[in-house]
């Protein structure tokens, strides 16, 4: 009827059949899913947009294939190999100054491992070709349900093998893209003997009844299943990168991002316990934060030997033992005992914490750590039967890797040295001096006595620990203040810290402080680029024990305190191991991060600030829940669909008549001619009286009057009057009536 309608209508059918395709949009549905699990949401829409821009390409040639059997598959093969030879540089470079090989990586759970961008690349030009092409394949060329649904799961599979959730929205959009194909293809598809003609009113019917599918499934009630992941696991565990990838989590790295405590959910138990309480293990220590990268990195310090030994019993340390030197210096010297306020005070006020064993297993991977508890006193036994040597930083390193099957017995302190009033009375004191003079006061008084009584051996140790504590304090005071120089968290560290004088009193503020001020453990944060500790004190404060041991460490070292970041293992899973007489197990879940602090006159003592994974428990939603919340939104949207389809034909008429009335009377004769032709859907390429034909065969409507207008304004530039057009408007209203009324008889008569 006219010819912009012509030019208009081809754009449509182009871009209908390119852009939106269902089959392409499926294809970017399942691979936005499986891209939004490596890890960077903020590149989700970016591979959704590619996948869109490269899929609609692969579409082409896959439609030129079929069309030019030979060439099409020689461009296919080239267009394989071109994909594949782009993945593999993008693991290539990826690899470069990276832990871990791809192989690894993709078998990981994602929240434990640093983003690579380079691999992540690399699984998209893969998975891109591998699922345009299956999912072409088995819906343009070979319709298969069966393939259909395994295509649709592979991107559960993906999250399944790491227990992680997709997004609702995923679900919910993978599931109706799948419906919409299988209608599609079963239904609404031309064929050799079947052509659709009504498809966009049945599109409509169809998108109707995907959106209630989904709103149904999603509100029903589901059954609580508790899925049992052994079999899964054993596989997994079976493979030997898979058993490096666990390793990690037990082996001293160089730098720690805290990746590893993120949605693991690994139960392959890597160590059996014996232990009467819950027991801390320390396996790494870190000196130097990063806070562009979010990283804490070993320094000397943490690497530092302090002795080689070829068998057990090693002495590790004891507790008290340096507090106790320092009275020894006080009792001996009046003038050292009133300078620094020690005046009345005996080692034999200090009450040294009863003693505690524990024994742990090996059972999955070798590792150059033994496992140690807090404030250990001595490794007992091992049948290691390696070379060791112990660190400054309290670990037991292997001159080798310890076998798979080693066993470790330690004698540790228990972790009650602070509740008896009397000690804490005298550290509070010995922390409130200048406590490099009097450790080095304390050291010059007990070397004395031991020149002149060299027969004591008590004296002769203590004088021995104080000097070493006195150097070792040096470096303290160099390597573990250091926070950064971050305004923000030495103003906040002073707020927690003030009015107090201890440094004991001082930790536990800082320790306390994030229970106290709506601080939450969330397994499934993923933190941005560029997030660090600052972000998570003062701005999200959601995160795992990795954010809240880096934040303790920087606000302790900000209020003056050394601190420093330690990695290992929180055992508090029973399980008992008639075999091995344990009661306990460690599994990759354990991994937990935690700070060390240095408390003046103690030594170095494990705070714990992570607040309780249970409290975020109760907040945080279940999938069903998420699912019944997502079902109602969706009811309530097809109940707007469902009003907008009622309510919008008669608005749109009132509208359209109001807004043409008040119009040039030429302009309103087309826009009745145009409107009618939507209606009744008949196509522009129709002559005006082609289509007033139409419409009397559809409805009985009698409008020849607005054609003949019609034509001597477009053809004939002939100027109408204000009766004319009211004169079409009229026709306009009875054609829109009769319309109606036989749309509603065909409903009653096919009822």
């Amino acid at each position: 009827m006219h010819e912009t309608e012509k030019k208009s209508t081809g754009l449509k059918a182009l871009i209908t059949r390119y852009l939106c395709d269902p089959v392409l949009l499926y294809t970017v549905i399942v691979m936005t899913a499986i891209m939004y699990h490596y890890r960077d949401t903020m590149l989700t829409a970016v591979y959704a947009f590619a996948s869109l821009v490269i899929g609609c390409l692969l579409f082409r040639l896959f439609d030129y294939m079929m069309e030019h059997k030979l060439i099409g598959s020689v461009g296919y093969i080239v267009a394989a190999w071109v994909f594949l030879q782009a993945a593999l540089l993008c693991t290539q470079k990826g690899a470069e100054d990276y832990p871990i090989s791809f192989g690894i990586w993709f078998m990981t759970p994602q929240a434990a491992v640093d983003f690579n961008s380079w691999y992540t690349l690399g699984i998209f030009l893969l998975f891109m070709f591998f699922m345009g092409s299956v999912i072409y394949y088995f819906t343009r060329v070979r319709y298969r349900i069966f393939m259909g649904f395994l295509i649709f799961i592979i991107p559960f599979a993906i999250y399944g093998k790491e227990a992680e959730q997709m997004p609702i929205i995923m679900i919910i959009l993978m599931a109706v893209g799948y419906i919409m194909l299988f209608v599609y293809f079963r239904q609404l598809r031309d064929s050799d003997t079947v052509i659709i003609k009504a498809r966009r009113e049945t599109w409509r019917s169809v998108g109707i009844y995907a959106l209630l599918f989904a709103a149904v499934a999603a509100v029903v009630p589901k059954p609580k299943i508790d899925a049992d992941r052994s079999f899964i696991e054993s596989l997994i565990s079976a493979e030997r990168f898979t058993d490096r990838l666990v390793a990690m989590l037990g082996n001293f790295q160089e730098y720690s991002t805290g990746g590893q405590y993120r949605s693991v959910d690994n139960d392959t138990h890597l160590y059996y316990v014996s232990a009467d309480e819950d027991v801390y293990f320390k396996t790494a220590t870190f000196t130097t934060y990063d806070y562009l990268y979010d990283s804490w990195n070993v320094s000397d310090t943490d690497s530092e030997s302090t002795g080689e030994y070829k068998t057990a019993p090693i002495d590790l340390g004891k507790v008290g033992v340096l507090t106790k030197a320092i009275l020894t210096a006080a009792e001996l010297d009046s003038d050292f005992a009133a300078e620094y306020g020690l005046s009345g005070y005996s080692p034999d006020d200090i009450i040294i914490p009863e003693e505690g064993s524990t024994a742990i297993h090996s059972t999955f991977n070798k590792t150059r750590f033994a496992p140690v508890p807090p404030s250990a006193k001595s490794l007992v036994w091992t049948n290691a039967g390696e070379a060791m040597d112990t660190l400054k930083t309290g670990l037991v390193r292997g001159k080798g890797p310890f076998p798979e099957t080693a066993t470790f017995v330690f004698r540790y302190y228990r972790n009650t040295f602070f509740t008896d009033g009397r000690n804490k009375e005298i550290i509070d004191i010995i922390s409130q001096s200048d406590y490099s003079d009097l450790l080095r006061d304390a050291r010059t008084i007990l070397e004395t006595e031991a020149d002149l009584f060299e027969d004591d051996d008590v004296i002769g140790e203590y004088a021995v620990i104080l000097r070493r504590e006195y150097n070792d304090y040096l470096d303290y005071t160099y390597d573990f203040l250091d926070y950064g120089n971050s305004s923000r968290i030495y103003e906040l560290a002073q707020k927690i810290t003030d009015g107090l004088d201890s440094d004991y009193d001082k930790a536990k503020a800082i320790e306390q402080y994030f229970f106290l001020n709506d601080f939450v453990y969330d397994l499934d944060y993923v933190k941005s680029r560029g997030e660090n500790a600052e972000n998570f004190l003062f701005k999200t404060k959601r995160g795992v024990c990795f954010e809240y041991a880096t934040s303790m460490v920087l606000l302790a070292r900000a209020a003056g305190i050394p601190a420093r970041y330690c990695e290992g293992y929180h055992v508090s899973q029973q399980l008992e191991n008639p075999e091995l007489r344990t009661n306990m197990v460690i599994t990759p879940k354990d991994a937990h991060g935690y700070p060390e602090l240095y408390i003046e006159g103690y030594g170095w003592m494990n705070f714990e600030p992570t607040v309780a994974a249970a409290t975020e428990k109760d907040e945080k939603k279940s999938l069903f829940e998420m699912l019944m919340i997502a079902g109602i939104m969706l009811f309530g949207l097809l109940i707007l669909i469902i009003a907008a389809i009622k309510l919008y034909p008669p608005i749109s008429h009132k509208i359209f008549i109001a807004r043409h009335r008040k119009k040039a009377p030429e302009d309103t004769v087309k826009a009745v001619m145009y409107r009618l032709c939507r209606i009744y859907r008949i196509s522009g390429v129709n002559t005006s009286h082609e289509a007033a034909e139409e419409i009397m065969k559809i409805s009985g409507a009698d409008i020849l009057v607005p054609a003949d207008l019609f034509d001597a304004v477009v053809y004939g530039e002939a100027s109408l009057s204000v009766q004319d057009a009211e004169t079409a408007m009229n026709a306009y209203i009875s054609a829109y009536e009769a319309y109606r009324e036989t749309k509603k008889k065909r409903r009653i008569k096919t009822a």
